[in-house]
């Protein structure tokens, strides 16, 4: 168990070192940023990712390219190739199988948005989380997204079955991807209520930022917004080398906010979507523009037709589905 009876206290982040970093997004009070990344390594490492969770993960991501709507036949297959060449996966083997998962509904950057910034990139959203995914879910769900760059991370949440529900960080930067593991029960800290067209929703929000530290670094980060004390509790931090062609080329970081599934049909789930979808770049001198909504003019929604019900959509920072 790994509840936080009290506010953990971390190294506070000065402005000294975040002057290169994104602003604070827009709508969450606290400038104050804390350092827990130690505090969710430890935990992580006592429980490591079900292999059947990492497997079903990629060929999941590996299948939502291929059958994606904004690509043609022969960008789907080199979006496909590069994305199972990254992870070691056969492109073969994933369409040979049984189909391992796609978007129940969901938002995804259109191409020239995806790559239209600078030396950074950074993605904020409350994920709209219950503790258990209702209905009829007997396998995987995720609720997960990226901040537009192709090695960025997804800061996600994961369902298995009704009683399984974890926090997770997938790094696409790195060899070993898998580095956060936080069962739900540990994130009372974290998790709120947020109300959106008359409903209130449990919510947790997250922070996922990518930027270019020097000409050859750049950084990845995951943070949680801490309700009890009011600020953002830095979960994990990785530093890289790469160029921005890489960060850049590729179907990799496609998605904005979106339910992925792993079932052929759904039905009597509990709402699940995002809330306050805003994203801040830095152009290419490193300066940070002004976060703003993630809209209809730089984003496309996309639904598989599984079940799921559209509750609201206000194109298109914020949706709720059930089913």
């Amino acid at each position: 168990m790994c509840t936080f009876p009290h506010i953990l206290k971390g190294e506070i982040i000065v402005a000294e070192n975040r002057k290169s970093a994104p602003p604070t997004p827009a709508n969450r009070d606290g400038e104050s940023i804390q350092d827990l990344t130690r505090h969710f390594a430890e935990l992580s490492a006592k429980a490591p990712v079900n292999d059947a969770l990492k497997t079903a993960f990629l060929r999941g991501k590996l299948l939502i390219a291929h059958t994606d709507p904004q690509l043609n036949i022969a960008s789907r297959e080199l979006a496909v190739k590069n994305m199972a060449e990254r992870v070691g996966l056969q492109h073969a083997d994933v369409l040979s199988g049984p189909v391992p998962g796609g978007v129940g509904y969901g938002v995804f950057y259109t191409p020239a948005f995806k790559t239209n910034w600078g030396r950074g990139t950074s993605l904020a959203f409350d994920i709209i989380a219950p503790t258990s995914p209702g209905g009829n879910v007997s396998t995987w769900l995720y609720l997960t997204a990226m901040n537009r760059s192709a090695m960025g991370i997804e800061a996600f949440l994961s369902y298995n079955g009704q009683a399984d529900t974890h926090f997770l960080v997938f790094d696409w930067a790195r060899n070993d991807h898998w580095q956060t593991n936080i069962p739900l029960s540990g994130l009372n800290n974290y998790l709120r209520t947020e109300s959106a067209h008359g409903h209130p929703y449990q919510v947790l929000p997250v922070w996922n930022s990518t930027w270019r530290l020097n000409e050859s670094s750049w950084r990845n980060q995951a943070l949680l917004y801490n309700h009890v004390r009011g600020g953002w509790d830095l979960v994990y931090q990785y530093d890289y080398a790469a160029t921005d062609a890489q960060q850049k080329t590729g179907w990799t970081g496609s998605w904005a906010p979106i339910v992925e599934t792993f079932q052929s049909a759904y039905s009597g789930t509990s709402p699940m979507g995002a809330l306050n979808t805003q994203l801040v770049s830095a152009d290419n001198n490193g300066i940070w523009g002004t976060w703003a909504w993630l809209s209809s003019s730089n984003s496309t929604i996309r639904t598989d037709n599984v079940g799921f019900h559209l509750a609201f959509l206000d194109p298109n920072y914020a949706f709720a589905v059930n089913s």
